[in-house]
């Protein structure tokens, strides 16, 4: 039995951890179906508002390509590295892209050559290429992972929706084994929801606090999934840094303000690859499971990442070496567009290899900058 003290440490831990928590009501991001702008809109006034294109070494080897390749000066050993900053009049497109072969192994000898970008069928030139580990992330030694791990950010998103509780032990010790075998970064987000919203900041080295929260989490009252979604894209927005978002959840939602299509286009408009995890379909697969994974499914095919079933320890320790691989192995090519056009419009992105028998996962789209017109009226 705990004592008086211990349960003291205990609240005042989980009250630490909440200082940076968020509730539907008066959350991060305060836009409803009640707003006067849409929320596709109030993003593309944010993108049409980002003049600045911030480029970042990601791991491996990157090139930015102006027609002939150009080759940048190594640091010197006694300076602290940062971010490289280009200035730009327009923004920059990045596409996350990961390839595998039939095996579903991941591809990572290509080269620039070896891809072609097209927004609404016509072929961009790519400007930024980044590659990721040439060697599988799943061998290296921790210490290489973390020099390695470079400006990510990761987030964590658990339904505690009393839809869950059937699976909530399970969601637990999955969530723990998942924080625990990430690599080293100082922007790991984990929330946890219901009909609220508590989202909280930390780094990998808050082992304990990170336990402590998972342990906390009970599955009761009704799902605000869409919001939770919204909420967290709108906080990783203005990070720097690629972006992976993790979703635990049985897909339903029962006390969302906003509409599964805003939160999509929301969804279009983040620059973050999304991985969804389907809890509470262990025991069975039917119409009924079909139809509330659709949901996640479509965050995951929208922005380049994975769906699978999380249906036990075993299975799902396999699923985060494949998500940590992914991380590592992924290819980042950018663009400038050649639609010079403001108008908010949804532009389709494809992304081809020139390679037979591989399989592409990357963003689907994106919203373009909105009307300045608009943009100065808000």
């Amino acid at each position: 039995m705990r004592s008086h003290g211990e349960k003291n440490a205990k609240a005042q831990r989980r009250k630490d951890a909440k200082e940076d928590q968020c509730t539907r009501d008066s959350g991060l991001f305060p836009i409803s179906p009640r707003s006067s702008y849409p929320p596709s809109f109030l993003f593309c006034v944010l993108a049409s508002l980002r003049l600045c294109v911030r480029i970042f070494p990601w791991v491996g080897a990157a090139a930015l390509l102006n027609g002939a390749a150009v080759s940048a000066q190594e640091p010197q050993q006694d300076v602290q590295q940062v971010p490289y900053v280009f200035e730009s009049r327009v923004d920059m497109v990045s596409v996350a892209v990961a390839v595998t072969d039939d095996e579903g192994s991941f591809i990572t000898d290509l080269e620039v050559s070896d891809f072609t970008v097209l927004e609404d069928g016509v072929r961009q030139e790519i400007r930024l290429f980044a590659a990721g580990l040439k060697e599988s992330w799943i061998g290296l030694p921790p210490e290489v992972k973390d020099e390695v791990s470079g400006r990510q950010v990761v987030g964590l998103m658990i339904d505690a929706s009393g839809s869950m509780e059937a699976d909530m032990r399970l969601v637990r010790e999955a969530a723990l084994k998942f924080l625990t075998n990430l690599p080293k970064t100082e922007n790991l987000f984990v929330m946890d929801f219901d009909e609220n919203i508590r989202l909280s900041r930390y780094s990998t080295d808050d082992q304990r606090l990170l336990s402590d929260r998972i342990y906390d989490v009970q599955a009761e009252g009704w799902t605000a999934l869409y919001d939770a979604v919204g909420t967290f894209l709108e906080r990783l927005y203005a990070l720097d840094g690629k972006k992976t978002l993790v979703v635990f959840s049985d897909g339903v939602d029962s006390r969302s303000t906003l509409s599964m299509g805003e939160v999509l286009d929301m969804v279009k408009l983040s620059d973050a690859t999304i991985h969804t995890i389907h809890f509470g379909a262990s025991q069975s697969r039917n119409s009924r499971t079909f139809e509330n994974g659709r949901f996640l499914r479509q965050l995951s095919s929208e922005t380049g990442g994975s769906y699978a079933f999380g249906d036990n320890l075993q299975q799902l320790d396999e699923l985060y070496d494949k998500l940590l691989e992914e991380l590592f192995s992924q290819y980042t090519l950018g663009y400038v567009s050649t639609n010079s056009k403001q108008n908010g419009k949804y532009r389709k992105i494809r992304v081809e290899v020139d390679r037979e028998d591989v399989k592409v996962r990357a963003r689907r789209g994106y919203f373009g900058p909105a009307p300045e017109e608009a943009t100065l009226k808000r």
